[in-house]
């Protein structure tokens, strides 16, 4: 049979993530390729009372239909959260809940992305979310990493030629793959090109809750007074990946599009 694929993903490859795992899972080869936490911090015990404590005493509030967005306490339990800790969120933001990270990148995509849009992105990035990216036809525009986060001249530079841009993301913390923070003052820069320009942030920070030493570096997010930055979180590397939960504070006027 011929099939009849979408112009979206006809020319899409089939997903480099998906290969690097079939590899990673031989039992003979040592992957440095994935981002895996170790199965020894997965909190399993902990998980299966919780569970069991849910089930018993209040299955209805995990086995119905729920709000799109979430569940609610999560959704203010996560908001209380990153305003304590890290000054991140305000009235004019809103917080979903996602099935993983990806989903927050897909989601940006579909409500941000026309065919042709530019998105910036570090030199290297994410191949997940650069993927995601290409599935919906966007330009990727790379800016070299550099020891303390992206090349600020070069993303200056990206945006001057690239007026149809509409993001720039970025892992500002522990970057993948290079492992790279991205220094506060580049941070502030970021911020100030993105407003300069009229591009959102999309910030991806799943491993910020990582750091055995040293100061937390405020996030992006912490830094907007404008409504330009997409903060995206995950317990995929804090508490375990397989399930799946992440979320994404935004803009409000985002927020109602995702």
């Amino acid at each position: 049979m011929e099939y009849k694929f979408s112009d979206r993903v006809s020319n899409l490859k089939p997903s480099a993530i998906r290969e690097i795992f079939k590899y990673a899972a031989d039992p003979e080869v040592v992957s440095l390729s994935a981002g895996n936490p170790s199965p020894d911090a997965f909190p399993a015990k902990a998980i299966a009372e919780i569970s069991d404590d849910v089930l018993k005493n209040n299955p209805i509030s995990v086995l119905q239909y729920s709000v799109s967005e979430g569940y609610t306490p999560l959704r203010q339990h996560l908001r209380d959260y990153m305003k304590r800790e890290n000054n991140t969120g305000s009235e004019n933001d809103d917080i979903i809940i996602t099935t993983g990270a990806q989903q927050i990148m897909d989601l940006c995509s579909k409500a941000l992305l026309n065919e042709g849009d530019v998105v910036i992105c570090e030199a290297p990035s994410f191949i997940g979310s650069l993927n995601t990216f290409r599935s919906y036809n966007a330009k990727l525009v790379g800016v070299t990493v550099e020891s303390d986060g992206m090349n600020i001249e070069e993303l200056e530079n990206a945006l001057k030629t690239n007026p149809n841009a509409k993001i720039i993301y970025t892992i500002p913390n522990f970057q993948n793959p290079s492992g790279v923070t991205t220094c506060l003052e580049k941070r502030k820069k970021i911020y100030e090109l993105a407003k300069k320009y009229g591009v959102l942030i999309l910030e991806d920070n799943p491993y910020g809750d990582l750091r055995y030493s040293g100061e937390n570096i405020p996030n992006i997010k912490s830094l907007d007074t404008d409504g330009i930055v997409i903060y995206a979180g995950s317990f995929s590397k804090v508490i375990s990946p397989g399930m799946r939960v992440a979320y994404c504070i935004a803009p409000k006027p985002v927020f109602q599009k995702l």
